[in-house]
């Protein structure tokens, strides 16, 4: 099974299937565990492809992204079935995903870093599929998800809530550059930030800022 077929597969689980059988946690996931998830890839078809693969040749990098997929997937099952449809359809829409949607999103989880950021991505994905953010947000988001350190994201979501919280200049310098804020130079040399308008957007509607991670 090549990379396209696992793509397809991808988007006909969304598509077309129920996400209720899934692990609430894929992060504890072992090799000698897959077994377990052999009834879950009936009903959740990307799953099984995964695990195919995986027996034909077992790789770490094959289990580290099959958490990811899991954890993605999981978060996106509170969306009923019809509005993941439509989900896909807009990403068709646009250019940037129009030829291989399944691909894209495939790419963004195998380079994420840490088990928390597929939940966060798929939060992106329904603020975009309900028009909280526009798909030009949506990509600048995702790539802030992707180059941010995860300890960045909980620090910039904690300064969201309270504007007198200290971060280091180091994160300060990175949510910058990923778009969330502008820096302030002040008078000692340091610098505060202003949070920018992508960035509250991504507060609001991506993070969930009222509830924790």
């Amino acid at each position: 099974m090549n990379n396209q077929e696992i793509s397809n597969s991808l988007i006909d689980t969304i598509r077309k299937s129920d996400f209720e059988g899934l692990a609430t946690d894929f992060s504890e996931l072992a090799f000698d565990q897959l077994s377990e998830l052999e009834g879950v890839a009936k009903d959740v078809p990307v799953i099984g492809s995964i695990i195919k693969i995986i027996k034909l040749g077992f790789t770490v990098k094959d289990i580290l992204f099959l958490k990811k997929l899991g954890n993605f997937l999981w978060n996106l099952k509170d969306i009923p079935l019809n509005e993941r449809i439509k989900l896909i359809e807009k990403l068709e829409r646009d250019s940037d995903y129009k030829t291989d949607v399944g691909g894209k999103i495939m790419l963004l989880l195998e380079r994420v870093d840490d088990f928390e950021k597929p939940k966060i991505i798929a939060n992106a994905f329904k603020a975009y599929l309900y028009d909280k953010i526009s798909y030009n947000q949506l990509q600048k988001i995702n790539f802030a998800i992707d180059h941010l350190f995860i300890g960045d994201i909980k620090e910039f979501n904690t300064f969201y809530n309270n504007a007198e919280h200290t971060m280091d200049e180091s994160t300060h310098q990175n949510l910058a550059l990923c778009g969330f804020a502008t820096l302030i130079q002040l008078l000692d040399g340091g610098t505060n930030l202003k949070i920018s308008d992508l960035g509250i957007a991504f507060a609001e509607n991506v993070l969930e800022y009222k509830t924790n991670l």
